[in-house]
């Protein structure tokens, strides 16, 4: 399941950002895929290896690099026809006008530049930066959502209902459709808790600062944090911190929950732009793949997590994936 979350979150992301799938699904071995894979693995090294750079074949950097470019800038090209064309017949309608819609990031950037406009490099590493932020995160959380549904099928049938209750068991949702899902939600959010994507995180200060327990930080240190230690201390989650229960983000519960206790997507005014994307995604994937499917565990398997950049299993997650029959209402 983990490999084909991260196929489907690439496909699902470079769709939103500009119109058109990179088909990760069917040719996982493509050469933007290799390439994009290849891009992904350096930027965790950055995080973790010192003097990087010297360790990494700079022939294949280039190459693989130049195939990312070549790539996102020809889709960058054709957006900008398809605005100047649409401009020279008038297609395009002006700022002021109510309900203007784009079918893609990119079109929705473009149509809102300034004057002086965005430069195609700074479109380019727009696009990277958000499908390479996007793809690993929201596969990390539909994997272990999985994992926990088969591993608690008493949460996995009450969210069934739910998804039968508001749409049935063959309607696409929509976005009202998802709003209305607060049980899935619940379940998203404690895996958000336990399973967080980014488990740990760093920022620099910009100055001089002392933190809540009484630490000095001087100007210009890095700070690091850890979301899995803080979303599992007993004394803000209680002695059940590392039990797996979503009804502590029901209703008579939920408001004990303080905002800097839950930091899956940060916190403050620097918190993740991502964030309703991220689980608009989980709970449409979710709920179209519980429509369709029972998951059951598989004899003897266990997840191996593996704390890097993004939180995953050392040896995937892999489930027993039955057909649903349809269920009329």
């Amino acid at each position: 399941m983990q490999d084909l979350f991260t196929r489907f979150t690439l496909d699902e992301a470079s769709e939103f950002l500009f119109g058109e799938t990179v088909n990760s699904l069917r040719d996982k071995d493509s050469e933007f895929i290799t390439a994009f894979n290849y891009a992904q693995m350096i930027t965790a090294w950055r995080f973790r290896v010192p003097f990087w750079q010297y360790f990494v074949p700079k022939r294949r950097l280039l190459r693989e690099v130049g195939v990312l470019d070549k790539f996102v800038l020809k889709i960058i090209n054709n957006a900008i026809a398809r605005k100047e064309a649409k401009e020279k017949s008038g297609e395009v309608p002006s700022d002021d006008e109510k309900g203007i819609h784009h079918d893609n990031l990119l079109d929705h950037f473009l149509h809102y530049q300034t004057e002086n406009g965005f430069s195609k490099t700074y479109l380019r590493d727009m696009l990277l930066n958000f499908m390479i932020a996007g793809r690993d995160t929201t596969a990390s959380l539909l994997t272990w959502t999985v994992w926990y549904l088969v591993e608690h099928p008493e949460v996995a049938e009450k969210v069934y209902n739910e998804i039968l209750s508001v749409l049935g068991s063959t309607s696409i949702p929509t976005y009202d459709d998802i709003k209305k899902l607060k049980y899935q939600k619940q379940v998203i959010n404690e895996v958000l808790r336990l399973r967080p994507p980014v488990p740990f995180n760093m920022r620099q200060s910009v100055e001089e600062d002392v933190l809540p327990n009484g630490y000095y930080i001087p100007p210009h240190t890095i700070v690091s944090y850890s979301a899995y230690v803080t979303h599992r201390m007993t004394e803000y989650w209680g002695e059940d911190a590392d039990k797996f229960d979503p009804d502590r983000w029901g209703p008579e519960r939920v408001g004990s929950i303080k905002p800097f206790m839950f930091v899956p997507f940060h916190a403050g005014p620097r918190i993740c732009l991502g964030q309703n994307l991220a689980y608009t995604t989980a709970q449409i994937a979710l709920t179209r793949l519980l429509q369709n499917f029972v998951f059951k565990p598989v004899t003897g398997f266990e997840p191996q997590k593996f704390g890097d950049i993004v939180l995953f299993s050392r040896n995937g997650v892999e489930v027993m994936v039955e057909k649903r029959n349809p269920v009329q209402l």
